[in-house]
């Protein structure tokens, strides 16, 4: 009984310090630089910031599907990352399509050294208050992600 407390309180430590380097985005890429100044206008400003996946929907049945990650950060200038529990799933440039006062059309680019992982990378941004993010496909049975912030 003693040895296997020994081995999980052994395996759990392994665990969190292979999580350490696993979960954080790695140094080249934490103060990546792609844009020299604002890219999102004053309607959009409050966009950066720690949003967490609350529910997908839209698709070709209309029920969306199981969340795939939990957090999508954004950090100015127009950095995102997508995690899931901690683990960085992606990591980019946000590219503005289209953009308004009251109309945001964006596209997720993912850096060079980064997994793809969010493929419909085209969504429309509708940010009804500074706590609710939905990025919406602007077009035929795609996904909608609906966010609250964190």
């Amino acid at each position: 009984m003693k040895n296997s407390i020994y081995t999980l309180i052994f395996a759990t430590g392994l665990m969190l310090f292979a999580c350490e380097e696993e979960c954080s985005i790695p140094d080249d890429l934490v103060d990546k630089d792609y844009y020299s100044q604002e890219i999102f206008n004053n309607a959009y400003i409050d966009i950066y910031g720690n949003w967490e996946l609350t529910d997908v929907t839209g698709g070709i049945h209309g029920s969306g599907h199981e969340l795939n990650f939990d957090l999508l950060q954004i950090r100015k200038f127009g950095v995102y990352t997508f995690y899931q529990s901690g683990r960085v799933l992606e990591q980019g440039k946000i590219v503005v399509e289209d953009q308004t006062n009251d109309y945001l059309k964006i596209t997720f680019s993912p850096n060079e050294d980064s997994e793809v992982f969010f493929f419909d990378s085209e969504k429309e941004i509708i940010f009804p208050g500074k706590d609710i993010l939905i990025l919406q496909s602007p077009c035929c049975d795609r996904f909608n992600y609906h966010f609250d912030r964190e």
